[in-house]
């Protein structure tokens, strides 16, 4: 008898703009999600140019009403173990400093995108 094996996806989302993730299932990104807890994915999340700014909580929950259904990238890395990535060269260049980063974030440079990217089985960019 021959037995398929389970083969995890190893999926990278790549942002360019502040973007936050909710747990509402109306919001496309809650299927995000959802396919990360649920659908044998591993999800890694790498954040770009603006986007970095939303790894400090402040900066979102001053954007956005507030919900029970906002995910911080904190609660990602923790909840769904997605590993959460930032550019290092990115930060220097943004609003934010990287003592005020919330926790679970690893910091890259931009000589690493490429290794983080061959990981991948699929990247999105949004």
């Amino acid at each position: 008898m021959h037995h398929k094996t389970a083969h995890t996806k190893n999926i990278l989302i790549i942002y360019n703009e502040p973007t936050i993730l909710t747990t509402d299932s109306i919001d496309p990104n809650g299927l995000t999600l959802l396919l990360g807890l649920e659908g044998g994915m591993s999800l890694s999340f790498l954040l770009r140019k603006s986007a970095v700014n939303y790894l400090v909580s402040s900066n979102w929950k001053n954007d956005f009403p507030e919900s029970e259904y906002n995910a911080s990238w904190e609660w990602i890395s923790d909840q769904i173990n997605g590993q959460v990535y930032a550019i290092k060269e990115d930060i220097e260049d943004s609003i934010i400093s990287e003592q005020n980063i919330d926790k679970g974030i690893t910091i890259i440079t931009n000589n690493e995108v490429s290794s983080l990217i061959d990981k991948n089985d699929v990247i999105f960019v949004y």
